[in-house]
């Protein structure tokens, strides 16, 4: 299920924000919203869950005679 987090440092008023449980470019997705609601962050760091990319199956499929 995915989960986005977010901490307030209450002496700085910095905020921490982390996606989780959504992999590849959606996560990108999911972050470019945050960051249109709540501005640019200070730091931003990509997680492993961004760099995992769906498998996909290939099939091929062969033109008979009729």
């Amino acid at each position: 299920m995915p989960e986005i987090e977010f901490t307030i440092n209450t002496e700085t008023g910095e905020m921490e924000m982390k996606v989780e449980g959504v992999t590849g470019p959606a996560c990108a997705d999911v972050a470019k919203i945050a960051k249109e609601l709540l501005g640019e962050p200070a730091r931003e760091e990509n997680t492993r869950e961004f760099f995992v990319r769906p498998q996909t199956n290939r099939q091929i499929q062969s033109k008979g005679k009729s």
